[in-house]
């Protein structure tokens, strides 16, 4: 195999140059009078946003602080079925032998780009708080990352090129922080690798409804509270509100993204639109400057595989592998859906956190929690959205320490900290 290699991000000047001349022939749709975001992204944005693309943005700039920044390796792992990928990877490794690991995984739209504005409160191992190894992945089809040509990379598959990651860069016991897909990657993680993953935190939990036969107690205390908690039926609502009028975009991608896809690589505007939108509607009024939202697209548009690429997930992960008779066609790992996922139970061994933020898209009463596994940390936030790690990186990093610190639930069940 490969060894593990040093890697900046250097962007061909060919394909800036090809950004800035589709960017000045862009073309705009007209947009019906007062329609706010009713309808989407109002057009105002989109054209200032572009004008500001093609015209003061730098991207370079944006990439030289990245590459100042962070510490950024490619690692070589193979899945199997899939043969080798080269996983782009942000690499803080903590000087202190005692340091946690810990494996940060992304969802979409986001990027290794969300653990930046994390990482330096979890440098700082003052006040009894533990010190970590950060391992930020672009996973694959996202970022730096290899992309994925054949079908059939679904959960299981992300699981276990992460596991690969970690075993390569020599964490055999470890931590993970998830959101979005990060979270579902890493409940099957915890299910298939219950010996090296030690804990996990997640900020996102859709989970399936307790079911009388499957869940007595958590059935029977939902029919027994919910009815009188109001922030329970709270949580429930803005479940049924992303459920009724917020996943038009995860149906796409996740039955048509091909047609989808050819809009994302060639149109950066289309692109822009698709994931801005996005941002502003998942985050907590965070106040998104211009330079944030373009480097977050620009990663999307510059990566590997290209943009249309990342939303392949969302197709495989409805899907166990290539056939619809539930069996997997690459001989790999045996397939994991979205669906199995929410009404998994992870090993006991496995100590879970969950941090659930004011403005998540999906939200369910705590005490459903549960049903994931040992679940031995639960916190409500005031504030924050989806993308917490970059719009509330103190709180998320303050919980972490919480978790897995002197005092905390899950302090010292890692043991396997020997990095690279």
């Amino acid at each position: 195999m490969e060894s593990i290699q040093p890697f900046q991000i250097n962007v061909p000047d060919d394909d800036l140059n090809r950004l800035h001349q589709k960017l000045d022939t862009a073309t705009f749709p007209d947009e019906l009078d007062v329609a706010g975001w009713d309808l989407g992204i109002p057009l105002e944005q989109i054209k200032r946003l572009t004008t500001y693309w093609r015209t003061g943005f730098n991207w370079r700039r944006q990439e030289k602080e990245l590459n100042d920044r962070l510490t950024q390796v490619l690692v070589p792992v193979t899945v199997a079925g899939f043969g080798q990928l080269q996983i782009h990877c942000v690499h803080h490794a903590s000087p202190n032998p005692n340091a946690v690991p810990l494996l940060f995984l992304h969802g979409w739209p986001g990027s290794f780009l969300e653990a930046t504005k994390l990482l330096p409160y979890l440098s700082n191992d003052a006040d009894n708080a533990p010190a970590f190894s950060v391992v930020v992945p672009s996973l694959p089809n996202f970022g730096f990352s290899s992309g994925v040509k054949k079908k059939g990379f679904g959960l299981a598959q992300y699981a276990e090129c992460m596991h690969a990651v970690m075993s390569t860069l020599g964490y055999q016991e470890y931590s993970i922080q998830g959101g979005d897909w990060g979270s579902l990657i890493a409940r099957t993680m915890a299910t298939h690798y219950p010996t090296h993953v030690k804990a996990v935190h997640l900020n996102f939990l859709p989970v399936s409804p307790p079911l009388p036969w499957r869940n007595p107690l958590i059935f029977l205390q939902s029919l027994l509270t919910i009815p009188f908690s109001a922030s329970s039926k709270a949580h429930l609502a803005t479940t049924r509100r992303y459920l009724d009028q917020g996943n038009a975009y995860l149906r796409q991608q996740e039955t048509r993204p091909q047609t989808l896809g050819y809009a994302l690589q060639d149109s950066p505007v289309a692109l822009l639109a698709w994931v801005a939108d996005k941002l502003h509607d998942w985050s907590d009024g965070y106040p998104w400057t211009d330079d944030e939202i373009l480097t977050w697209v620009s990663i999307y548009w510059f990566s590997t595989a290209g943009p249309a690429a990342s939303v392949r997930i969302y197709y495989e992960a409805a899907r166990k592998g290539d056939g619809d008779d539930g069996t997997s066609v690459t001989n790999a790992t045996p397939g994991v859906t979205t669906y199995d996922v929410l009404g998994m139970t992870a090993p006991a061994g496995v100590r879970f956190a969950v941090a659930q933020f004011r403005e998540e898209l999906i939200k369910v009463p705590l005490f459903w929690a549960q049903m994931i596994g040992d679940v031995v940390r639960e916190n409500e936030f005031d504030c924050g959205g989806h993308f917490a790690a970059w719009e509330v990186p103190e709180l998320l990093a303050r919980d972490l320490k919480g978790f897995l610190g002197k005092g905390g639930q899950a302090y010292a069940v890692v043991t396997g900290r020997d990095g690279y």
